[in-house]
């Protein structure tokens, strides 16, 4: 990964200027989200600043770990703090995410808000503005990206086993423990220097993957076997579950990270969706196999989202039935094929 080396001296410019520094991730948080998030905290209170982390809403428990020995707010629980800690910070680290948007409406306004410096840390497409972007949707997580950041800014290859706890969550769910964003070498090596500082990958993947509650095990289990729509000839296939459905099985937060991926075990499955009822809206997880489905480009014209070439997420505010017919009849239409 290259980075221009005036921008690093930039970034370590502004963390050693400032004094009050927050960092910033977007809404329904994951494991990257929180990994890059928390690896950045580390790093900017090893220089004795003063740090905070804000988390626009809950998490799933299974990544709280990475958090242990981090303070942060999560702002839908403690708003106004959160926005005081946000307007009282000299500098801003938005990590994980490519726009103010998706830290949810009120923090949102909050970052606009703000007069700090902004940072820009992350790997989607098509970013937004900032005084200073690191943006590389080429790699596989936004932990990649604060990797190599902080081994500029230390001069080290292996970093402290704290940042690298988190940035291995952060790259071990984004790829899917390497299944998926996993073809650049560059992946690799940095997993080898995250596994040099001693962390012991095989118990945080068992803390990430193998913490299943019964209620989230009977969960999977019924929207595969109940509430997969399946499009043979288009080679498509889709998940939808209702508000019923979810209280139905006590859903927490993070019950459904990876559910939308069942759809392409299947051989005969090239894009899948996953539409989940909430309380305003309905959101919509894109997947697909290979980069000719562009389900960015699909989301961003037809659901009001965006993300990845191969992951991407949308929404709507109609009913779960009007979605599941709009959205019947784009796979019919084969809509989701780059054109």
């Amino acid at each position: 990964m290259r980075f221009i080396t005036k921008n690093i001296a930039k970034l370590d410019s502004l963390i050693r200027n400032s004094k009050k520094i927050s960092i910033v991730t977007h809404y329904n948080p994951d494991g990257d989200a929180i990994g890059s998030g928390a690896a950045m905290y580390h790093y900017v209170k090893s220089l004795d600043k003063q740090a905070t982390f804000i988390i626009p809403n809950p998490f799933p428990k299974n990544i709280e770990f990475a958090v242990e020995d981090v303070e942060y707010l999560i702002a839908e629980r403690t708003f106004k703090q959160a926005k005081q800690t946000v307007l009282d910070s000299d500098l801003l680290l938005v990590v994980d995410m490519n726009n103010n948007t998706r830290s949810g409406d009120g923090l949102e306004r909050v970052l606009n808000e703000s007069s700090a410096k902004k940072v820009l840390i992350d790997h989607h497409v098509k970013p937004d503005k900032y005084d200073l972007s690191f943006s590389y949707p080429k790699s596989s997580s936004s932990s990649e990206v604060v990797y190599n950041i902080l081994s500029r800014l230390t001069k080290q290859k292996v970093l402290s086993k704290e940042i690298s706890t988190a940035l291995y969550l952060g790259i071990i769910t984004d790829t899917g423990s390497i299944a998926y964003s996993s073809d650049d070498p560059d992946v690799y090596s940095v997993l080898h220097y995250v596994l040099k500082s001693g962390i012991i990958a095989s118990k945080l993947h068992q803390k990430i993957f193998d913490t299943y509650s019964f209620d989230r095990l009977k969960l999977l289990g019924y929207a595969i076997s109940h509430k997969m729509k399946v499009f043979l000839k288009q080679r498509a296939a889709f998940i939808y579950l209702s508000k019923k459905e979810l209280n139905r099985f006590h859903y927490k937060i993070g019950d459904l990270e990876g559910v939308v991926n069942y759809c392409l075990k299947l051989g005969e499955v090239d894009f899948c969706a996953m539409l989940t009822e909430r309380e305003d809206k309905i959101r919509i997880s894109f997947r697909s196999k290979d980069a000719s489905i562009n389900v960015d480009k699909f989301a961003r014209k037809y659901w009001n989202g965006g993300g990845h070439v191969m992951a991407s997420g949308g929404k709507s505010y109609e009913s779960l039935d009007k979605v599941v017919k709009t959205l019947t009849q784009q796979i019919y239409n084969q809509d989701f094929i780059s054109k």
